[in-house]
């Protein structure tokens, strides 16, 4: 990556509700991703407090944004009340009008949808980024002690058709979740959510270094060894769309007009 921007971070953060518990400390989790990604190069556009309808409005003008075919990548990240059924991946991300007499569901795989190749040319062939801060339902994840000894177990056909020309419709895309379907995401009064937290201070530290995978590999592992007061802990769930390559953000190296790097 060297364009300039970087790329475009799109970051949505709810955090009052007109009839539900509103989330202050995301307050943290926004300042955070902001100052995280402004400094990696991006430019961030911030939006707060959007209902259902706002939030689907709001990206999908994202997505159709002419300054998309000038940049390297995209981050479309959302934190928010969330809710989902243990079992099922299918996430709502629920709006500040949640439980409003006219609320209208959004889901995570709407917001996906509206980048695929087809609806957003722009982004063909790029590394598309979406990371949910909700909770994906009710279940209290513990953790249980292990008496184990870990153990590590050893144990397509070519095409003559040419798929140069042509793109997949999900492709180049990583969908980080804070947390298992099912689950509940944990939020700290005082400095925001763990995920995103833990998130910003590894991308800060080490994505000069590291590419995308490593750094949401690394989140999970520091994420493990957090607990609440009841043993309560949270799981990263990162899924692979069509994600093949190694990519790297490269902060602070950029492309100058005569092809050199600076």
């Amino acid at each position: 990556m060297r364009s300039e921007p970087r790329g475009l971070a799109l970051i949505i953060t709810n955090i009052a509700y007109e009839y539900y518990v509103s989330r202050p400390s995301a307050k943290y989790d926004e300042d955070n991703l902001n100052i995280l990604f402004t400094e990696m190069g991006f430019k961030t556009i911030v939006r707060r407090n959007l209902t259902g309808i706002e939030i689907k409005k709001e990206v999908k003008e994202f997505s159709k944004m002419k300054e998309l075919r000038r940049v390297d990548a995209a981050f479309i990240i959302i934190s928010s009340h969330g809710h989902g059924e243990y079992g099922k991946q299918e996430t709502e991300i629920q709006g500040t009008d949640y439980l409003s007499p006219n609320y209208k569901s959004v889901f995570c795989t709407d917001i996906i949808d509206y980048f695929t190749a087809e609806q957003c040319p722009n982004l063909c062939g790029k590394p598309k980024i979406f990371i949910f801060q909700t909770c994906r339902g009710n279940t209290h994840q513990k953790a249980v002690s292990r008496n184990v000894t870990d153990t590590i177990s050893t144990e397509h056909p070519d095409s003559e058709q040419p798929y140069d020309l042509s793109s997949r419709n999900y492709e180049d895309t990583l969908i980080a979740y804070a947390t298992l379907p099912g689950y509940v995401s944990y939020r700290d009064k005082y400095t925001g959510s763990w995920f995103i937290q833990i998130l910003c201070e590894v991308f800060m530290n080490y994505a000069c270094e590291r590419h995308i995978q490593d750094l949401f590999v690394m989140t999970d592992r520091r994420l493990k060894d957090l607990r609440t007061g009841h043993n309560g802990c949270q799981t990263l769930w990162v899924i692979n769309q069509g994600f093949h390559k190694h990519c790297y953000l490269n902060p602070g190296l950029f492309h100058k007009p005569g092809g050199e790097n600076k």
